[in-house]
């Protein structure tokens, strides 16, 4: 516990106090100077009357790190793992784990353990290789001591995303009863909604729980589920997230064949978008325009129109960074390519698949918005079969079906099926 001496010492430096300065009554000169060189350890109350003397919290004095690095390191930490790519994710996990070995406490610790067992899920999603060579690599055990310390510092709605952390896992897994039970863990720890990122969390997760009950065939559980929410989002303006229910909603119908209540649906969120004028969702609405047209509606030529439309306008988008701008154009072209595979122009929807790789980063997308971005292989596999590559077009839609097979309900994996049939039977 050497620490503790170094923390008073550092501590009273950085104040310009001296020894006889923090020394009082209860505490000696001589004792301190013991402390800090760490000859002896202080009781309690001997770092009550130090802390007092130093006008600092007791636990700046106990803490293994000081707070200052904490904050600065987590800082960093959080940058690297907004950053596209693995090799930020490794930086991470390389950056926080020295830190996280000295036990340290406090909400930058907390927040330490969540960031490290994500960085850990999302490695072992996508980089299994780099994962295996992390010693301690168990996301769970590192969420849970997050939670154990949130709940500490009462901090519950972080509590619970992280629980939301650990549902959308088993989600994705296919382990549907046990994300809905995480979830209804979660929520019942909700007992006051008062604060935005309360509602904001509570929306995620029982959207989450909707997306668990129609995977598992409970459609009518599901829509009664999103109708809740839905007027939850209502009432409580949760304007972002009440875009995502409205189009969550559409396309649960168009799953249920019920394509004249899913236009309802777009209709609103249309309307939706022309009240708020946020450039950004009225963007993305267009771009679910192009797949709605080509995948629900089969209507390939207005599908086709958007795209086209949305192509001129990236040109002229200026408020946003170039990388965001580049994501949003890959994704438009790699929506026109699947267009342009149904009008059976196999040719040009190959080139901007080649061309327009959109990347599958699972650690910030939800399982509709994975699911919807894998389809894109089964698009290419048709185009890989009309060019004469079988064995390409084969590998493509095993690829799709063996992504989306925890979705079986689902019309995206109906449709990949589909493409895997028609590719085999050739």
């Amino acid at each position: 516990m050497t620490h503790v001496g170094e923390n008073i010492k550092r501590i009273r430096t950085a104040k310009k106090m001296t020894i006889t300065d923090v020394a009082n009554e209860h505490v000696s000169r001589g004792m301190i100077s013991l402390i800090e060189n760490g000859k002896t350890q202080p009781s309690i109350e001997r770092l009550q009357h130090i802390a007092r003397q130093l006008n600092v919290d007791i636990a700046e004095l106990v803490e293994t790190v000081p707070r200052e690095d904490m904050q600065r390191i987590l800082k960093e930490a959080i940058d690297l793992f907004d950053e596209v790519g693995n090799e930020s994710v490794v930086k991470v996990a390389a950056l926080l784990k020295p830190i996280l070995n000295k036990d340290p406490a406090g909400y930058e610790a907390a927040r330490m353990n969540e960031l490290y067992g994500r960085a850990l899920y999302h490695l072992y999603i996508v980089d299994i290789e780099q994962y295996n060579n992390i010693e301690e690599n168990n996301w769970e055990v590192f969420t849970k001591k997050a939670i154990g310390m949130y709940n500490d510092l009462q901090m519950e709605w972080r509590v619970v995303r992280c629980y939301g952390f650990l549902a959308d896992i088993e989600a994705n897994r296919g382990n549907y009863q046990a994300a809905i039970d995480i979830i209804e863990q979660a929520t019942s720890r909700l007992t006051v909604m008062d604060s935005l990122e309360t509602r904001s969390i509570y929306i995620q997760l029982q959207s989450l729980k909707a997306f668990a009950l129609d995977s598992l065939g409970q459609r009518e559980i599901a829509h009664e589920q999103l109708d809740e929410i839905i007027e939850f989002a209502r009432e409580n303006i949760i304007l972002g997230q009440y875009y995502h229910l409205l189009n969550a909603k559409a396309w649960r119908y168009y799953d249920d064949q019920k394509p004249e209540k899913a236009r309802k649906y777009i209709e609103e969120c249309y309307l939706f978008t022309k009240i708020l004028k946020n450039e950004s969702m009225t963007l993305q609405h267009e771009m679910n325009q192009i797949f709605i047209q080509e995948f629900f509606e089969g209507d390939y030529e207005k599908a086709l129109d958007i795209a086209k439309g949305l192509e001129g306008r990236a040109e002229n988008i200026r408020d946003y960074p170039q990388e965001t701008i580049n994501e949003f154009i890959m994704m438009t072209n790699d929506l026109e390519a699947r267009v342009l595979t149904r009008l059976g122009r196999y040719d040009e929807a190959l080139i901007l698949f080649e061309e327009n790789r959109v990347e599958l980063n699972e650690r910030n997308l939800g399982p509709t918005d994975v699911a919807t971005r894998v389809l894109s292989k089964s698009y290419e596999a048709l185009c890989y079969l009309h060019m004469g590559d079988q064995e390409k077009a084969e590998e493509l839609a095993r690829y799709t079906v063996d992504k989306l097979h925890n979705l079986p309900h689902s019309s995206f994996y109906h449709f990949a099926r589909e493409v895997l049939t028609k590719v085999v039977s050739k």
